[in-house]
C-alpha cells in the first residue's frame, strides 16, 4: 500500500484512477454511516478525531492530490488507499495487513521453533519410557544406528579478542584510548576549547571503532548428515554415575567439575544454539575415559548397555573432532581441554609425534586466551577460572616431561607465566589427588629447568663451574620436591590403592630424573662420560623400579597400564642405558643381574602398551649384548674406568666406542636391534649427549614387533 501511495505521488497521470476510487470508498463509508441507529445526522461516531467545525483543515494527503477530503482521522481517501493520515498535527496509522503481516510471520516462526523444541524433548522422553519397558538382554544398542543425532558442529564465534602483551600496538592503543577518554571527559568539564574538544572526541571515537571486536563470518559449511549421538538413556545412566561415583580417569587428572559433563550432554541433546565442534569434541573425550573406566571396574549399574561398542564409538568421533579443521580455528575453553585428552591419549598409545602436536597446538590457543596471565581470570566466575588454571597446569605438567624426554624447548616459558595454580578441593577424597597433581607441576617446573639450563644449545656454552652449580642446586631442589610428595595423606582419597602406588614409585621417577641431571657432569679436561653419581642413581632407579613393580605385577590389565603409562614411561629410561654401559665396561656382575631382573619384569607386562614393547624390545637386546660381553669378560672399547668410578673416554678428542670383537650367538639378536645398532647408540649417547627417548625412537632402533598393543 506504501509503494502504491508513493506511486500515486510520482506518476501524476494516475490521479483520475486513484481520485475515482477513493471517491467510490467514501461514498461507501458514508452509506454506511447513513444507516447508524445513534446518529442523528446519519454518520457514525469515529473513534479518531472528528471534524469539530467547519475550519479543520483537509489532510496532507488530499490537499497535495487536491481531492476532497471528508476531514476526519484518517479519512476515508486515505482509509482506502492505505496510507497514514496526517491532519491539524494528528498522524493516525491504519493496522492494514500489508503493516502487520512481517511481525505476524517472525510470531509464527517464534511458535514454530518452539514447537519443534516441545516435539523434540517428547520424542527423547518417548525413547526412555521404551527403554524402560525392554528387557534387560535386548538393550544393547549400537553406536552404528544412534537413537539421537545432534546437527553437524557449527565453528564457534571469536568473541574474546586475542591476547596481546604490554609491548604489543594493541596495548598501546588501549592505553592511547583511555588517556583520550580521560581528556574528553576534561574537555566536557569546559576546561578546553570546542575544536580542542571535538579533536579529542573524534580521538577516542576512532580507538573505540578499533577495539570493537567484529563478528568473525561463518564459513560456509557443505550439507552433511548429522552427527550420531550415543542413546540418551546410555548418556543419562553415565552422568548419574559420575556424579554418585566418578571415575578414576576424573578423579586421577583433578577434574573437580564433574557437573561439566551433565552441562555438556544438556547442551548437545537438548541443544538452544548451534553445537561448537570443541562442545561435541570434548564430550566424546570425556565418555570415552569415563565409559573404559567403568568397563574396568565392571560397574553393574551400566551392565545393560553395551558398553564396548560406545566407548569405540565415542574414540572414533573424538579422534575425528581432534583432526578437524573447526578445532584449529577459534579458541576455547572446551577446545584446550579436548586437547588435553587428547594429549594425555596419545601418552597412553605412545605416539610422541601427535602428542607434541597437540600440545603444540593447546599452547598456542592458551596464548590466545591468555591463560597463562593472572590477569585474563580475574574477571571469570571462580568455577570458570579454576578449570581454566586446571587446563593450563596440566598442560604445562606434560609439556615440561615431554620436552626433557624427547631433548627440546618446551612450549611453556617459566618467564612468562604469572597464572596462578588452581585450588585444591576441601573434599579429602579428591583432595589427596590435587595435591598429588600440584607437586607434580613444581616436579615439572625443574624437569624445564634440567633441560634449560644443563641440556639447551645456551646451557651448552656455560663454564664447567656454572654448570656443577646448576647441577648441584637442581638436584637438591628434585629431592625437596619428592620429599614433599612423600608426606601426602593417601589414605582418605578415593581410589587409595592406586594412590599408595603413585608414592610408592616416587623414588623411582625422582631417581630417573636425578640420573639425567648428573648425566650433565662431563668434564671437558678427561673428557669424562659417565659420573659416579649418576651411575649411582642410576643404580637406584632400577632398584626403585623392581621395588614398587611387586606392587602391580599382580594387579589387573588396566592397573598395570596405569604403572606403565603413569609411572613407567614418565621418564626417560636413561638409568637402564647408564647401568648398561657401565656393566659393559666394568664386566660388573652385578649390573647383569640388575639388568636381568629389570627385563624379566618389563616382559611381564610387555603386551600392556605400543609403549612397553617398544621398551622391553630395547632392553631385551642391550641384556643380551652385556650377558655376553661380561661372561667372556671382554670390556667396551673407547671406555674407561676412573679410580673415582666414573667412566672415561679414552685418547685425546672424540673416541669411537665400539663392542669388543667376540663370538656372538646366532640366535642371540632375534629381534630387529643387532650389534651394529647398539655401538651407533652408545657413540650417540656417549659421543652427543642426545636424549635416550629420541635415540629410542631413530630408525634404527624403531623396527620391532608391535605386540598386540592393546592397553584398554
Amino acid at each position: 500500500m506504501h509503494k502504491l501511495a508513493q506511486s500515486y505521488m510520482t506518476q501524476p497521470s494516475e490521479h483520475s484512477i486513484i481520485e475515482q476510487r477513493s471517491l467510490r470508498g467514501l461514498r461507501a463509508q458514508r452509506n454506511t454511516h447513513n444507516t447508524h441507529p445513534n446518529s442523528m445526522t446519519g454518520r457514525a461516531p469515529s473513534t479518531g478525531t472528528a471534524r469539530s467545525s467547519f475550519r479543520v483543515r483537509a489532510c496532507d494527503n488530499c490537499r497535495l492530490r487536491k481531492i476532497k477530503c471528508d476531514k476526519l482521522a484518517p479519512c476515508s481517501s486515505c482509509n482506502a488507499l492505505g496510507i497514514s493520515c496526517s491532519s491539524a498535527g494528528t498522524t493516525s496509522t491504519p493496522a492494514t495487513p500489508g503493516t502487520t503481516r512481517p511481525q505476524t510471520d517472525e510470531y509464527e516462526q517464534r511458535f514454530h521453533a518452539i514447537q519443534d523444541q516441545l516435539n523434540s524433548i517428547q520424542h527423547t522422553l518417548l525413547q526412555f519410557s521404551r527403554a524402560s519397558a525392554v528387557p534387560p538382554a535386548a538393550r544393547a544398542p549400537s553406536p552404528a544406528v544412534p537413537a539421537i543425532a545432534v546437527s553437524s558442529p557449527a565453528p564457534a564465534r571469536q568473541t574474546i579478542p586475542a591476547f596481546e602483551g604490554q609491548s604489543s600496538f594493541h596495548h598501546e592503543t588501549l592505553v592511547a584510548r583511555d588517556a583520550a577518554l580521560s581528556a574528553v571527559v576534561a574537555a566536557r568539564s569546559g576546561e578546553l576549547n570546542d575544536q580542542v574538544s571535538s579533536a579529542l572526541s573524534s580521538l577516542k571515537n576512532s580507538l573505540d571503532t578499533h577495539h570493537t571486536p567484529a563478528a568473525s563470518p561463518r564459513p560456509v559449511e557443505e550439507q552433511v548428515p548429522r552427527e550420531p549421538l550415543l542413546p540418551a538413556d546410555l548418556v543419562v545412566a553415565v552422568v548419574r554415575k559420575v556424579k554418585a561415583h566418578p571415575p578414576f580417569f576424573l578423579v586421577s587428572q583433578s577434574w573437580k567439575n564433574t557437573r561439566q559433563l551433565e552441562s555438556l550432554c544438556q547442551s548437545i541433546y537438548f541443544p538452544l544454539e548451534p553445537v561448537s565442534t570443541g562442545t561435541l569434541t570434548l564430550l566424546h573425550g570425556l565418555l570415552y575415559f569415563v565409559i573404559r573406566d567403568y568397563m574396568h571396574e565392571g560397574d553393574p549399574d551400566l551392565s545393560r548397555f553395551d558398553l564396548a561398542s560406545s566407548k569405540a564409538f565415542c574414540e572414533r568421533s573424538f579422534s575425528a573432532g581432534l583432526n578437524s579443521y573447526q578445532m584449529m580455528v577459534d579458541p576455547s575453553l572446551e577446545k584446550v581441554q579436548a586437547l588435553l585428552i587428547g594429549v594425555l591419549k596419545a601418552q597412553e598409545e605412545f605416539d610422541i609425534q601427535r602428542c607434541w602436536t597437540y600440545l603444540s597446538l593447546a599452547f598456542n590457543m592458551c596464548q590466545t586466551m591468555g591463560l597463562h596471565r593472572n590477569a585474563t581470570t580475574l574477571a571469570d566466575p571462580s568455577p570458570i577460572a579454576d578449570s581454566k588454571r586446571h587446563a593450563f597446569w596440566s598442560l604445562y605438567t606434560i609439556d615440561k616431561n615431554i620436552s626433557l624426554n624427547i631433548g627440546v624447548t618446551s612450549h611453556f616459558q617459566d618467564h612468562d607465566i604469572d597464572t596462578e595454580l588452581y585450588t585444591p578441593s576441601q573434599d579429602h577424597k579428591q583432595r589427596s589427588w590435587d595435591l598429588i597433581n600440584l607437586i607434580t607441576v613444581e616436579f615439572a617446573a625443574i624437569q624445564g629447568k634440567v633441560y634449560d639450563q644443563l641440556y639447551s644449545i645456551g646451557a651448552s656454552r656455560a663454564p664447567e663451574e656454572e654448570r656443577l652449580t646448576r647441577i648441584h642446586a637442581l638436584s637438591m631442589d628434585l629431592m625437596s620436591v619428592r620429599n614433599k610428595l612423600l608426606e601426602i595423606d593417601v589414605s582418605k582419597g578415593l581410589y587409595a590403592d592406586s594412590l599408595h602406588g603413585m608414592t610408592a614409585c616416587a623414588d623411582f621417577i625422582a631417581y630417573s630424573v636425578l640420573t639425567v641431571i648428573y648425566r650433565a657432569q662431563t668434564r671437558a679436561r678427561d673428557a669424562m662420560a659417565v659420573s659416579s653419581q649418576c651411575y649411582e642413581a642410576a643404580s637406584m632407579a632400577l632398584h626403585s623400579h623392581l621395588k614398587c613393580f611387586t606392587y602391580f605385577r599382580d594387579r589387573q590389565a588396566h592397573k598395570q597400564a596405569e604403572y606403565v603409562n603413569s609411572i613407567l614411561l614418565y621418564p626417560s629410561f636413561t638409568p637402564f642405558v647408564i647401568v648398561f654401559t657401565h656393566a659393559i665396561t666394568t664386566a660388573s656382575a652385578s649390573d647383569l643381574t640388575l639388568l636381568q631382573e629389570t627385563v624379566r619384569s618389563l616382559d611381564l607386562i610387555k603386551n600392556v602398551s605400543r609403549g612397553s614393547i617398544h621398551l622391553y624390545t630395547i632392553c631385551e637386546a642391550f641384556a643380551k649384548t652385556a650377558q655376553v660381553l661380561v661372561d667372556s669378560r671382554q670390556t667396551l672399547t673407547g671406555l674407561a674406568q676412573h679410580h673415582d668410578g666414573s667412566l672415561i673416554a679414552e685418547g685425546e678428542g672424540r673416541t669411537s666406542i665400539a663392542l669388543p670383537d667376540v663370538i656372538w650367538p646366532e640366535d642371540l639378536f632375534d629381534t630387529h636391534v643387532d650389534q651394529a645398532d647398539i655401538s651407533m647408540f652408545l657413540n650417540d649417547f656417549i659421543g652427543t649427549n642426545r636424549s635416550v627417548m629420541d635415540m629410542l625412537n631413530s630408525d634404527y632402533m624403531t623396527d620391532y614387533g608391535t605386540g598386540n598393543g592393546n592397553g584398554n
